[in-house]
């Protein structure tokens, strides 16, 4: 008899995440949001490159080139599907695509059961697992708390609900409804210190973070002015709560001044780090790359996150929180500070799966990761194709287990290259990105 075995699928859902920030913008500026956000869907073939065979659901079909690209880099399996639907959540799509969630109902009778993995845990992952167990599947959700602990993924994961569990951990700074009583808080904070920051409760890649640095232009006598300007210019910040702080200057630690490192609590409550970080952040606050290796830590910035981490992953486990997390710090030389804390798969998830797939668990002292994102240049029109002969001579070797990985070709199509250095060294890799660059000028 055919031993029977659980069957996984993995829900490319960000936008049940975002939903918070994006619905306070004008309808236009959504659907932009919305196609932001959906196109780097096929990064997380990669954060699946431990499974031998598995679906992904995404809201946007996946280049079939580059889910054979995926193939042969991992030799994993994987079935992409896109369920027809209008509504921005993936799971009420998949709900109420006939055909799909009959899919989904021949798997778990097949295999036994399912086991559903998501970007993010929402409200909306739950009402699709309602809806299949009612049917009759057997589903397993993992990487997830249970139903009755899913405010954890909302509070721990808002910058205020952060704040008000760990304001000992972060840097000076206060939380408001009201934006009046922000500007006053960030007016006296700023005259204290050497800049203040602004933002708002559930941000996105840098959306919804101010940063007013003491300068020329940001004043104590101006900042009050400039303030008041954010809230004209930027109407949607009044419809959430914020957060002010002091704004910490990170030029002083030129080594890891942006330490981010991700945590994983298992159902059964054991706590697991599996990596680690420096984020490549503009002076904007946009995070756009990492930097991986064992010696991006110094022992003095290692000691501390993993102090901070322990502490933050204890309090969420005693929550009820279960699944990934990750904490973005800052370190300004001295003082390592907690940030923010993404409940959900995290920027890095995808590059730790794909390299440590590639080169082994070993990688963080044998290889250099660096991972990047470039915005090409209009004048060359490029595919997956295309790059790929590009760059065909820096490609990953899996012999030499050095080289570029591609990790989205839909961000190619829309204009930007991101991409994943694996090299032995530090030097090695910023070689071959200058090398990278060079070709992309070229075109």
């Amino acid at each position: 008899m055919h031993k029977k075995d659980t069957y996984p699928i993995y829900i490319y859902n960000p936008i049940e995440d975002e939903w918070p920030l994006i619905s306070s913008f004008p309808k236009e500026k959504q659907k932009k949001y919305i196609r932001s956000s959906n196109r780097f869907a096929d990064c997380y073939l990669f954060a699946n490159s431990f499974l031998p065979t598995f679906t992904l659901i995404t809201p946007i079909p996946l280049d079939q080139g580059f889910v054979s690209y995926f193939h042969d880099l991992t030799g994993s399996r994987c079935t992409p599907i896109t369920p027809k639907g209008t509504s921005p959540f993936i799971c009420e799509n998949i709900r109420k695509d006939s055909i799909l969630f009959g899919q989904l109902l021949d798997a778990a009778r097949t295999h036994g059961s399912i086991t559903i993995y998501s970007y993010a845990i929402s409200k909306e992952v739950f009402l699709l697992i309602d809806a299949l167990k009612k049917a009759g599947a057997i589903v397993y959700l993992p990487e997830g708390p249970q139903e009755k602990d899913l405010w954890t993924v909302a509070h721990f994961g808002s910058k205020c609900g952060f704040r008000k569990s760990f304001p000992h951990l972060m840097p000076k700074g206060s939380v408001h409804r009201s934006h009046k009583d922000a500007i006053i808080a960030a007016t006296k904070l700023f005259a204290t210190g050497e800049g203040v920051v602004v933002k708002t409760d559930r941000g996105n890649a840098g959306e919804g973070v101010f940063i007013f640095k003491k300068n020329k232009k940001f004043t104590n006598n101006t900042i009050g002015k400039h303030l008041k300007s954010l809230f004209v210019k930027h109407p949607y910040l009044k419809k959430h709560s914020l957060v002010v702080e002091e704004f910490i200057d990170t030029t002083k630690e030129k080594r890891c001044p942006f330490p981010s490192i991700e945590c994983f609590i298992h159902q059964d409550g054991r706590i697991e780090i599996p990596y680690f970080c420096n984020m490549i952040v503009s002076p904007e606050g946009e995070f756009y790359g990492m930097e991986m290796h064992k010696s991006v830590f110094t022992d003095h910035i290692r000691k501390n996150v993993f102090r901070i981490t322990r502490e933050i992953a204890r309090v969420y486990r005693e929550n009820g929180y279960r699944g990934r997390f990750d904490i973005d710090m800052i370190c300004d030389g001295t003082r390592v500070y907690a940030d923010e804390s993404n409940t959900r798969i995290n920027g890095g998830t995808d590059t730790y799966m794909i390299v440590k797939k590639v080169i082994g668990s070993s990688f963080f002292s044998t290889r250099y990761v660096f991972a990047h994102y470039l915005a090409l240049s209009p004048a060359h029109a490029h595919t997956l194709p295309t790059m790929l002969a590009l760059c065909k001579k820096l490609l990953f070797d899996p012999k030499t287990k050095r080289g570029l990985i591609i990790n989205s070709g839909s961000a190619i199509a829309s204009g930007g290259l991101s991409y994943i250095i694996i090299e032995k060294t530090k030097k090695d890799a910023f070689r071959m990105h200058e090398r990278l660059k060079t070709l992309l000028e070229k075109g």
